[in-house]
């Protein structure tokens, strides 16, 4: 795939102080340029979609128009709001006690250079994800800190609004979590039209931190969306975090977490939902590298219509973390004959005395249970939809604001009563 002409579009944009990641960015993206399906990360998943609407949309730099809406307060979080990729104008950052929080665009002066560290010392992988392109074209993000001791009472909720524009958003935020502080992060996706986004978060938890990080992507049906978390664990925090993918017309969400240090401990739990013709690829690597870590992750996909979904969940063991308990659990979905999904758990262990273990099924809706609820006056359409909500339902009760939940379920249901119209198993 041609990457000539993104390499003009940015020569052509004004420097600013990001440069120096820009650049590095830039570097990284040309030696690889997208991915292709002879790398085993993007097996099942063709980025040529993604590498059109690059090169289309980057040649603008759509602006969120002065009337956008600015979230109002809703009493449980402390919002903040991105439309196309860049921060709202006229939107107020939160403060609170312990709580630094700037735009990218606009980070003082004295934050700068930990900014730059920040995005020199990420992890990326540019032959398996799209962070170099990201870091060359950032359009915003957030730099946030906690500094030690922190509780956050409420979480900071980062809405990332898609207006219809022909926008391709490459938002990046950055988040420290200090040590014995408490904070619940929520990015929430959503809009209109077919935008592109390409979202790097990158999260680093002190000895002792507790995190809570809920990604709720549900973006319209024409967009594409591809995200790329890295966490970092320090010793005796822990991370729990919660991932639903419902929108796009096609998806992909990598997440990154290292447990860096003895005592830390992650749960992750991820739902998706590929009906229509939608394509949703969820990967999730778990690095085990010190003593006495434990990690715990349960991970549902759902698929109708003609949707595909993709779930690759792995596990590394690194030499020296003995002591390192490991579970993956991977349950599938599948509601029409002509829908499929691909799983690979995987294992790779380096060390003694660990415990790790891993599964994935895949199957349909139990007839036995059908039956049963025919026969207490259930009707067949309402039956498979009540059984498919019990399905998610254990990870959907995991998302921390009930607002949020609700809203899930809600968009759930309206999507499962229109794929039950369909064809059936």
């Amino acid at each position: 795939m041609n990457t000539a002409g993104l390499e003009k579009v940015w020569r052509d944009r004004p420097a600013d102080w990001l440069q120096p990641a820009r650049e590095k960015g830039m570097a990284d993206f040309l030696d690889t340029g997208f991915p292709d399906r002879r790398s085993e990360a993007w097996k099942y998943t063709d980025a040529e979609p993604l590498a059109d609407r690059s090169q289309a949309y980057l040649k603008t730099t759509p602006v969120a128009l002065d009337s956008a809406q600015l979230p109002t307060e809703s009493g449980d979080s402390l919002p903040i709001l991105f439309v196309n990729g860049r921060l709202a104008p006229g939107q107020m950052l939160p403060a609170a006690p312990g709580l630094q929080v700037a735009s990218l665009n606009e980070a003082p002066s004295e934050r700068q250079a930990q900014i730059l560290s920040r995005l020199a010392s990420f992890p990326g992988r540019p032959r398996e994800d799209l962070s170099a392109l990201n870091a060359a074209f950032i359009s915003d993000g957030l730099w946030i800190e906690l500094a030690p001791d922190t509780v956050l009472e409420k979480p900071i909720e980062i809405l990332f609004s898609s207006d219809g524009a022909q926008a391709a958003a490459q938002p990046r935020i950055i988040v420290s979590v200090g040590a014995d502080s408490q904070c619940k992060l929520i990015e929430h996706y959503s809009g209109s039209g077919a935008g592109l986004v390409n979202a790097v978060t990158d999260i680093h938890c002190d000895h002792d931190a507790r995190l809570e990080w809920l990604k709720l992507q549900l973006e319209s049906t024409d967009s594409l969306h591809v995200a790329l978390q890295n966490l970092s664990l320090g010793r005796n925090s822990r991370a729990r975090l919660v991932q639903i993918e419902l929108g796009s017309q096609l998806s992909r969400n990598d997440l990154q977490a290292n447990l860096a240090a003895p005592g830390a401990h992650v749960d992750v739990y991820g739902l998706f939902l590929a009906d229509g013709q939608a394509h949703m690829d969820s990967r999730l690597e778990i690095q085990h590298q010190a003593p006495n870590t434990t990690s715990q992750e349960s991970y549902r996909g759902i698929a109708a219509g003609q949707g595909r979904g993709i779930f690759n969940g792995k596990i590394i063991v690194q030499p020296g973390a003995d002591g390192t308990d490991a579970k993956l659990s991977n349950r599938n979905l599948l509601l029409s004959s002509t829908a499929e999904i691909d799983t690979k758990p995987e294992l790779e262990i380096y060390a003694d005395d660990v415990k790790c273990a891993h599964g994935a099924t895949t199957g349909q809706l139990d007839e036995t249970a059908l039956f049963y609820l025919r026969s207490r006056g259930v009707d067949a359409a309402q039956a498979r939809a009540m059984l498919v909500r019990a399905f998610a339902a254990d990870i959907v009760t995991q998302i921390p604001l009930e607002r949020l939940r609700q809203q899930v379920e809600t968009e759930l249901s309206a999507r499962l009563a229109r794929d039950m119209e369909t064809d059936t198993p």
